[in-house]
């Protein structure tokens, strides 16, 4: 079909945030170990929980939603959110776990249940429940809002999966609270299974809440795709519509993708949208290249300079007037003639907002694949000036 457009409406691939890729590939040991886990659950075994980090991009809250979904075809509910810090993740908590033994219906440990969730401030509206605003809430009895849900659903030979996404985010009493409560299930033998998902900090957040998370949690450190699976994800769903993609097509998308999940897809979506030729070829790839860098540069990275104020644009131009990092935290201080503690604070809000993360302590590092080149190429160089404003 040399010289005829592909169907936009049929493009297979979806670039987009937590978008299921038409191919979920690289992930499968992780999925595998999911089911032994839920079945083990199942089966009255205890097994360990999971900690699923890595920069944006990597496919996090698309595994995290495949994984609850693997929950429920398992015989769990689920109780799924992106954290977004404060009283949001409790309310999040409390409504879905009411809705969870509201559908169990009547017996002792529901009831018991739902007096536990009472407890942490609902207002009863009808058969439903909303978390009360006007009040404080016992947040220490969020522990036992988790086991005794738990335990109601065991009741009915029903599980409970815990997701969270973005879980660094969470308040540091809350997400002690939760994870009391999962290691009391884990104790009295309940069929709970929590994952969390955040940036590469999470390990040290979940670290500080509670003293056991190195035995609570296995870690798994989601990075870039290998180049087979890159492969994999740009040619079988192209596959299943009767196009191939020439072998160095595909491999030029996982090399101008570096392997991130995102990132291939834009490459993938973009290339289809401007290819002309059967197979699919790596001039193709060059004719949708000014489209992927334009998405990326205008949507996944100017739109994190857009929402901060200068004083944070102006430490992120400092980091990255370094290159790749992690760098040591002096260091970005001096590429813009200042002193750590002049920075502190500005670098304390962006890793706040997920910009940049601390691989550990005294070190800094974007956590967003490539953001550095990117500002280094569409933004002035740091300015060597007086202190960077604490607000």
């Amino acid at each position: 079909m040399s010289g005829e457009a592909y169907d936009p409406v049929a493009n297979p691939y979806a670039p987009g945030a937590g978008t299921p890729p038409p191919a979920m590939v690289g992930r499968d040991p992780v999925v595998a170990d999911a089911r032994t886990s839920l079945r083990r659950l199942r089966a009255g075994r205890s097994t360990q929980h999971l900690l699923l980090t890595g920069l944006r991009g990597v496919g996090k809250t698309v595994l995290l939603a495949t994984l609850a979904a693997l929950g429920e075809g398992e015989g769990f509910r689920v109780i799924r959110h992106e954290a977004v810090g404060g009283e949001d993740t409790v309310a999040s908590v409390l409504r879905q776990a009411r809705r969870i033994v509201d559908e169990l219906g009547p017996g002792p440990r529901v009831a018991r249940a739902v007096r536990s969730i009472e407890s942490v401030s609902v207002t009863l509206l009808g058969a439903g429940a909303s978390v009360g605003r006007n009040v404080t809430p016992d947040r220490e009895a969020l522990a036992d809002v988790v086991v005794d849900v738990v335990a109601a659903a065991a009741d009915h030979d029903l599980g409970v999966v815990i997701a969270i996404d973005e879980a660094q985010m969470m308040d540091p009493g809350d997400l002690r609270r939760l994870l009391a409560g999962v290691h009391r299930c884990g104790q009295d033998g309940l069929p709970v299974w929590c994952v969390l998902a955040g940036l590469p900090n999470l390990v040290g957040v979940v670290a500080r809440a509670a003293t056991y998370a190195e035995r609570l949690f296995t870690v798994v450190a989601l990075g870039p795709l290998a180049p087979d699976d890159v492969v994999r994800a740009v040619a079988e769903p192209a596959a299943e519509l009767g196009v191939t993609w020439a072998p160095d097509a595909a491999d030029a998308v996982a090399d101008r993708s570096d392997g991130y999940p995102f990132f291939v897809q834009v490459w993938a979506y973009h290339t289809w949208n401007a290819a002309r030729d059967d197979p699919i070829s790596v001039d193709d790839v060059e004719r949708g290249a000014p489209a992927a860098r334009l998405a990326l540069d205008g949507s996944f990275f100017a739109a994190r300079i857009a929402r901060i104020p200068e004083s944070e644009v102006a430490y992120v131009r400092m980091l990255a007037s370094l290159g790749p990092g992690p760098h040591r935290s002096g260091e970005v201080a001096a590429a813009g003639g200042r002193t750590t503690s002049e920075v502190s604070a500005v670098r304390d809000r962006l890793m706040r907002e997920g910009v940049v993360y601390a691989p550990r302590y005294g070190w800094i590092e974007f956590a967003i694949p490539h953001f550095d080149s990117h500002v280094r190429r569409t933004l002035p160089p740091p300015q060597v000036a007086g202190p960077v404003s604490p607000a």
